[in-house]
C-alpha cells in the first residue's frame, strides 16, 4: 500500500515528505515544483480532467512531468546522474490528494 509522510518544518514553512515504497525522485518532485503550491495541483487535476484520454506535459524548476492515461513519468532536468522515475497515474494523484490536504490544513494520516 502506497503512503506518505509529510513535515512541515516550523522555522523554514518547507515541508519534506517520505514516501513509501520509497520513491526518492517523487518525494523530490513534491517538495520543489509542488511544495505549497495548490494551485498547480489543482492545474494538473483541471489539465488531467480535460485532457479526452490523452496525455500532457508539464516543465517545473528542476523536474519534467509527463502523464498519460495510465502512467507519469517524471525527469530530472539538471541531473544526469539520476534517472526517470515512471509509475501509475493513479498513485501521483492519491499522493497529490494528499499533499494538497496537508497544504491546506486538512493533515492526512500518513
Amino acid at each position: 500500500m502506497l503512503a506518505i509522510l509529510m513535515k512541515r518544518d516550523e522555522k523554514t514553512g518547507f515541508i519534506t515528505a517520505k514516501i513509501s515504497p520509497e520513491n526518492k525522485l517523487l518525494e523530490q518532485y513534491l517538495e520543489t515544483e509542488i511544495q505549497g503550491d495548490i494551485a498547480l495541483i489543482d492545474y494538473l487535476l483541471d489539465r488531467t480532467a480535460n485532457a479526452l484520454g490523452g496525455g500532457f506535459e508539464i516543465t517545473g524548476n528542476a523536474f519534467s512531468l509527463t502523464l498519460t492515461p495510465d502512467k507519469y513519468l517524471i525527469e530530472p532536468l539538471f541531473d544526469d546522474d539520476k534517472g526517470a522515475q515512471e509509475g501509475a497515474r493513479e498513485d501521483l494523484f492519491y499522493l497529490l490528494d494528499r499533499w494538497r490536504a496537508f497544504i491546506s490544513g486538512n493533515r492526512p494520516i500518513s
